[in-house]
């Protein structure tokens, strides 16, 4: 009973899968709501291209950053808009008292003034929500990536929980042909009853493993089928090559790439966002003009004369010191958190490759010596108790150690799939520059 298909499962976790990706991504608008039918979700086998694709034209946090982005085009229409004129009316020598008590003597006066920017300040507000835009649009591809790495861990899962599965039915099938062994031999009265109830144990147990392991992969598909906001999973397995694994890429390669992950980079577009802060802030210092002009009526005469004039702020006390001080400091904050993020990712991605050097020693060492050894023994093991020359005792060891191998095997193949993936998550723009993989490796289970 086999799920998985002849391709590596590293393959696609790796650049080929994110460069196919970044297309769609393209391609796909930001709200499945309005977006044009997703891929179906199959009902056969399940790969991880079409679980990706189903994840990112369904996922439902990724509509919630779409409307940041629109919000934040909105911004940027906003910050273009010049400030509003405004209108004023005026009436003066209103009817007071003595030769002011009658009407004749009013003036009223009809304004339209306008405040002109000085100082760029325009400029330099387009340029702050453009680059505020892109800080949103940044926060989109983050959530992309982090939807695009869940489905594939999740898909890993459900990988592993097959093979599990399994792993548990074949236990236990060989645990029931250990029980007809040994009743053969019970009833030949050439072992004791003994042996056969602790035979019927081991079938018991086996029974029980293969029944969690069915329900860990009932887990593992609906969390699965969760990433693209379906609350079954319609698919009938998840098609991949589990036990194929290659040699990682250089450290060094990869540490060339760091700069790539999302969270750098948009401290990299924040860097600039801080920088045009500072240069509108600076540009608050410079005092606007406001220009007036209006008509003036004189009821005394009934005639009517022009009005005009500017306005000047004059800057004693308030030049705009404290926001340029502010934006030095909020600048200076970026920075410092830009580094702090390099540094910590240097060393999560170090920590990362480390282990994901050691898994593929494992597996090689389990490929080439371990388990080919534990085979052998079983089968010696086998022969030697159908003649009498080994105990039941020494059967079972030899048959658990053996299972235990594999279900160890099965674990440090899910670390290592699960630490490239992780790798990938971290590099997040390979998207864009795809490598390509080291020739795969195929290893026996």
């Amino acid at each position: 009973m086999n799920f998985l298909h002849p391709q590596s499962l590293s393959g696609w976790v790796s650049g080929r899968l994110y460069a196919a990706i970044a297309l769609l991504a393209v391609t796909t608008n930001l709200c499945a709501k309005e977006s044009k039918p997703p891929p179906p979700e199959p009902d056969g086998p399940l790969t991880l291209a079409h679980a990706v694709a189903l994840s990112l034209s369904n996922n439902p946090s990724l509509c919630a950053y779409g409307y940041d982005m629109r919000a934040a085009e909105a911004q940027i229409i906003r910050s273009a808009y010049l400030p509003n004129p405004q209108i004023g009316f005026e009436v003066e020598n209103l009817p007071g008292s003595g030769s002011r008590s009658g009407a004749d003597a009013t003036e009223s006066t009809l304004r339209l003034s306008q405040v002109i920017e000085l100082g760029g300040k325009r400029t330099r507000r387009i340029d702050e929500a453009r680059l505020s835009g892109g800080l949103a649009a940044w926060d989109y591809e983050t959530r992309r990536i982090a939807v695009l790495a869940d489905t594939t861990r999740r898909f890993i899962e459900v990988a592993a929980g097959q093979e599990r599965l399994v792993l548990a039915l074949e236990a236990r099938t060989l645990a029931e042909a250990e029980l007809e062994v040994v009743t053969e031999r019970v009833q030949a009265a050439r072992n004791s009853v003994v042996e056969q109830k602790k035979a019927e144990i081991a079938v018991i147990r086996a029974g029980l493993d293969e029944e969690h392991a069915s329900h860990t992969l009932l887990a593992a598909r609906k969390a699965l089928a969760a990433m693209w906001g379906s609350e079954d999973a319609a698919f009938a397995s998840a098609r991949a090559d589990f036990f194929t694994h290659r040699q990682p890429e250089a450290f060094g390669s990869l540490m060339a790439r760091i700069g790539q992950n999302p969270d750098l980079a948009r401290f990299a577009l924040e860097a600039q966002l801080r920088d045009s802060q500072l240069r509108l802030a600076r540009t608050r210092g410079i005092s606007d003009v406001t220009v007036t002009a209006g008509l003036r009526q004189f009821a005394d005469e009934n005639e009517w004369a022009g009005v005009f004039g500017v306005s000047l702020p004059l800057p004693f006390f308030d030049r705009g010191q404290a926001e340029v001080y502010e934006a030095l400091q909020m600048q200076g904050k970026t920075e410092a958190l830009g580094h702090a993020i390099r540094v910590q990712l240097a060393s999560q991605l170090y920590s990362i490759y480390q282990e994901l050097k050691h898994t593929v020693t494992e597996l090689d060492a389990m490929a080439k010596d371990i388990l080919p050894a534990a085979r052998e023994v079983l089968q010696t093991t086998e022969e030697g108790y159908k003649q009498g020359r080994f105990s039941y005792l020494e059967l079972a060891d030899a048959r658990r150690s053996l299972i235990e191998l594999r279900h160890a095997n099965l674990d440090t193949t899910l670390a290592y799939h699960l630490s490239l993936a992780e790798i990938d998550r971290m590099l997040g723009t390979a998207a864009l520059a795809p490598q390509s993989p080291a020739p795969a490796v195929k290893k026996k289970r």
